[in-house]
């Protein structure tokens, strides 16, 4: 077996990084709180009237020329993303401020490509105000919940779409993730995250199955086994007992009174892929991995059901399980190719686990990054006179 480190740089794709020099350490918590304090402080003194807006129409490319390019100058001087001394025909939009485009673009989470588009337009559009309450409220988050924290640990920032893993003060893993829909949301937490799983059984909860999987089996009660799942149905005297789902009048069953349990075990159709994470806390939420891969190559990624898929998921099982457990390479890798279904095991040193939810924060380079509230836990609150 090759050495974490190497088993980690060859194995994973670019956004995985180790080492400090390429990573943003924005999760260090003195550094980040002095930061956006001082960016509360930055928003707090620019006037609203001097932050312009832009038609959602509009379409710019480096070279043209436009009525819109002095507005769009002055906006971005105003959150620092150009010099203020640098200066071109008034109207043309210019190399220096296509750069200055990319700078925004990447603090927002866009293709830095420099071109003015509806999505820019957007981030563009965003008042200041809301600005000003993504960063106040991403402090009051970040302070409420770096309090203490040991390394290594693990933090996952729900509207970044990443996971971090910190230790000795650099960011040794990164990697994107996908977080649970608006409707079912992923929750935050501080906590330890203390089991791996490897080739997992997945005991689908009784809301997806009674109401995305029993519309299925009323047309077609073979769909569980083209799917390696299970049908379990509760009887009085031995609890949930295997049952066949063809003998089941599905006709009459309705989310109400849906008595039974869906089992997915371990194969290709395993919506938890080959590994899950289990972490302490109140609501049936874990890490694990996924068959859908192809999910992690798009900008926005809030699909699951409330758990947090991986991007590499063996990567982090694999430090785990050197790091926090002390196993030997040989049995690391025997963990990592193992077929036998549901294979646990405990780390001895259980990891600090922070999800959070910061749509503001300074990256390494002190620039501030906004991401989108895709929760809408960033709206003003309105607060009733009556």
């Amino acid at each position: 077996m090759m050495p974490l480190a190497l088993f980690l740089c060859l194995s994973l794709c670019p956004l995985l990084c180790l080492g400090q020099d390429s990573t943003e350490l924005w999760l260090l918590a003195p550094g980040q709180k002095l930061r956006l304090q001082q960016s509360i402080k930055q928003y707090q003194q620019i006037s609203t009237d001097q932050w312009h807006t832009f038609p959602g129409t509009l379409l710019l490319r480096p070279g043209d020329t436009s009525s819109f390019v002095p507005r769009l100058r002055q906006n971005l001087i105003l959150v620092g993303d150009l010099d203020e001394g640098q200066y071109d025909r008034k109207h043309l939009y210019s190399p220096s401020l296509a750069l200055a485009v990319a700078r925004f673009q990447a603090r927002h989470a866009l293709k830095p490509d420099s071109i003015i588009g509806p999505r820019t337009v957007a981030a563009l559009n965003v008042p200041l105000s809301q600005r000003l309450l993504q960063l106040q409220n991403s402090l009051s988050r970040w302070t409420a919940f770096s309090q203490d924290i040991a390394q290594p640990y693990i933090i996952i920032n729900i509207p970044d779409y990443t996971l971090r893993l910190i230790d000795h003060n650099t960011v040794l893993l990164e990697m994107h993730t996908i977080v649970g829909k608006p409707a079912l949301p992923t929750y935050v937490n501080r906590t330890d995250l203390h089991t791996i799983v490897f080739n997992p059984y997945w005991y689908i909860p009784n809301s997806i199955a009674s109401k995305e999987i029993l519309p299925l089996l009323k047309r077609n009660p073979g769909y569980l086994a083209s799917r390696d799942m299970e049908l379990f149905r509760l009887t009085a005297l031995v609890g949930y007992a295997k049952t066949d789902p063809w003998s089941v009048n599905w006709t009459k069953v309705t989310s109400a009174d849906f008595n039974f349990r869906i089992v997915q075990v371990t194969g290709e159709h395993n919506e938890l892929g080959k590994v899950k994470f289990l972490f302490h806390t109140k609501v049936s939420q874990y890490l694990h991995d996924t068959k859908d891969k192809h999910l992690f190559a798009l900008d926005k990624r809030a699909f699951s059901h409330g758990c947090i898929r991986l991007q590499h998921p063996e990567a982090l099982a694999h430090y785990l399980m050197q790091e926090r457990s002390g196993l030997s390479e040989n049995k690391i890798d025997r963990f990592l190719n193992t077929a036998k279904p549901e294979q646990f095991i405990r780390l001895k040193k259980p990891v600090p686990l922070l999800i959070v939810y910061m749509t503001a924060w300074a990256d390494q380079q002190l620039g501030i990054q906004f991401r989108e509230d895709i929760y809408g836990y960033d709206k003003p609150v309105q607060v009733s006179m009556e």
